[in-house]
């Protein structure tokens, strides 16, 4: 039987994934811009365990691994080929070796609101495709928050 990779061998192009995340710089940043009520608000989502974090999240080995993705019938799950084996890792597999949980809440998203802070906080910088990481990584320390939701959500982002 024959793999068949979610992208196939013949569609991928040499390139070199040359971003780094300094999530220890990231956390840093957070704990200087959020006021105590607000990081504590923070502290209960349920990212709140890469606060702490001390690494350099690198892109490279995620491409790698995404290309080794191959197709599978379970929509709870990804799969990936390694070695010759397929290696497939459910959501509760995820879950358990991040360390991370199922949320007790679900979380709706509402396409009429989905760029409403982009819009609050970036009016004349955002359109309702495109808001560039870049822009929130400058932007985010000068930002002026009107409420203690907006501050988490955007720092969540």
């Amino acid at each position: 039987m024959s793999t068949h990779f979610r992208i196939p061998v013949v569609d991928r192009f040499p390139s070199q994934v040359t971003s780094l995340a300094h999530i220890a710089n990231a956390n840093k940043t957070v704990k200087e811009k959020l006021i105590p009520r607000q990081l504590e608000m923070f502290k209960r989502i349920v990212f709140e365990r890469f606060e702490d974090v001390d690494m350099v999240f690198n892109n490279q080995i995620i491409h790698h691994m995404l290309l080794r993705e191959v197709k599978r019938t379970r929509a709870d799950s990804i799969s990936f080929s390694v070695g010759g084996n397929i290696v497939t890792f459910s959501n509760d597999d995820f879950l358990s070796m991040t360390g991370l949980w199922r949320s007790p809440m679900r979380v709706d998203r509402y396409e009429q609101s989905s760029y409403e802070l982009a819009i609050k906080y970036f009016v004349n910088r955002v359109t309702k495709d495109t808001l560039h990481l870049r822009l929130l990584e400058e932007k985010y320390k000068e930002l002026e928050f009107e409420n203690d939701g907006d501050a988490v959500k955007i720092t969540l982002v």
